[in-house]
């Protein structure tokens, strides 16, 4: 099934190859490189014959292609959704609207966007949450049990987790994705009461088809004292899932295979604006603007380093100051959220889709072109995402045993 891209770039000319080699090329090394197609490419590609069209749903060349292709880091991004409470006698009520069913994909290598629509794929009352390893992960909107729903959007393969056990309210959610395995966690208050204090506990998910092991929802060990996840996102490095934590701001940090939760504190604590923590090759890194009334600190966007001790962290960068004036003035006090992926930040405005850039190995600062699909300016949402035409962990969802054939036929 072909999915709906929509493309914008830039036009380049090249020389016209000599058609007689595709034609003597052996079939095995033609598909080798049609393996290593960036995925908008692949899709245009099927259209020149019948043979072609059909690789997505050959066994070896989906094999091949998650052996050979090189990893894109790309972002997908959704219009922010709104927020609105209704006040009746006893109670507020608070209410946020499911985001648009279209996302926009970026690769930040050569600032092209795409178009991806979730309108056949996604039931109505899901927003995104989380995303890992090609699948793009929904939860429920409304207060109670928590369904997931794993989705490709290239494939089309979409698989509903059970729902969780306790019922929660705006829980945060992490996921990480390997090729045989896949864990969720759902962190958040519990709403045994809602009179009373908050229970912060988690819950987590795991599948793993090589060893065997699958264990739907498990109760985890509960959360630290006075905390507040008001992100809801989890990030997963090195085994371990991290969140922010508000009021006062620190790192939540979840030992999957301990299964115990600790808390780390955030460098310059008192002086931090939307501190939010990203993934830098395999990193964690912690971005916040920096505001204090000193002089001798300057107002400033720094991005700290969370040491291999796991508990100290370290300045790894900062904003020059005339790209801090310029985002500055865009962002004008809304506030803002940042996604990394591989040596890629971005870093998204609330109040517009403004979207600013850094590539890390460069040391360079960008704005990314406008959205040529958007005509919404409201703020984006992003997610790291990496393109995949076969996701085979989906399949262990349906069942504990591994058959690649049926996570792609």
């Amino acid at each position: 099934m072909k999915p709906s891209f929509s493309i914008a770039t830039t036009s380049s000319t090249s020389l016209p190859m000599d058609p007689r080699i595709w034609r003597n090329l052996p079939q095995g090394l033609l598909d080798r490189v049609l393996a290593f197609l960036p995925p908008p490419s692949f899709f245009r590609a099927r259209a020149v014959c019948k043979r072609w069209y059909s690789l997505l749903f050959s066994d070896s060349f989906l094999e091949s292609h998650l052996l050979l292709s090189p990893p894109l880091h790309w972002f997908l991004f959704f219009t922010h959704p709104t927020t609105t409470n209704t006040t009746t006698t006893t109670t507020v009520t608070t209410t946020i609207s499911s985001p648009s069913s279209t996302a926009f994909l970026f690769n930040p290598d050569d600032n092209t966007w795409y178009r991806l629509s979730f309108s056949t794929l996604i039931p109505p009352n899901f927003s995104p949450a989380a995303s890992s390893g090609g699948l793009l992960c929904w939860i429920s909107n409304d207060a109670g049990l928590k369904t997931l729903i794993l989705c490709n959007p290239l494939s089309k393969l979409v698989s509903h987790l059970p729902p969780t056990p306790r019922p929660r309210l705006f829980p945060s959610v992490g996921l990480t994705v390997g090729d045989s395995s896949f864990s969720a966690v759902i962190a958040g208050d519990d709403l045994i009461s809602p009179f009373a204090v908050k229970n912060l506990t988690a819950e987590t998910f795991h599948a793993d088809g090589l060893t065997g092991f699958y264990s739907p929802w498990a109760t985890a060990s509960s959360l630290p004292r006075l905390c507040n996840l008001e992100s809801g996102l989890m990030l997963f490095v090195s085994g371990r899932f991290y969140c922010m934590n508000y009021s006062p701001f620190s790192v939540l940090s979840y030992d999957v295979a301990g299964n115990d939760w600790s808390k780390i504190q955030a460098p310059m604590r008192r002086f931090l604006r939307c501190p939010s923590l990203v993934e830098f090759s395999g990193r964690l890194v912690l971005v916040a603007a920096v505001e204090k009334s000193k002089l001798n600190v300057p107002r400033s966007l720094r991005l700290w380093l969370l040491q291999p001790c796991g508990r100290a962290w370290a300045e790894l960068d900062r904003m020059p100051s005339e790209v801090y004036r310029q985002f500055s003035e865009a962002e004008a006090g809304h506030g803002f959220e940042c996604v990394g992926h591989g040596h890629f930040l971005a870093i998204t405005i609330k109040a517009t889709s403004d979207i600013l850039l850094f590539d890390s190995r460069r040391k360079v600062w960008w704005w990314a072109p406008p959205c040529p699909f958007s005509r919404d300016r409201r703020g984006l949402r992003g997610f790291a995402y990496e393109p995949r035409l076969a996701t085979p962990s989906v399949g262990l969802i349906e069942s504990p045993s591994i058959s690649f054939h049926a996570f792609t036929s």
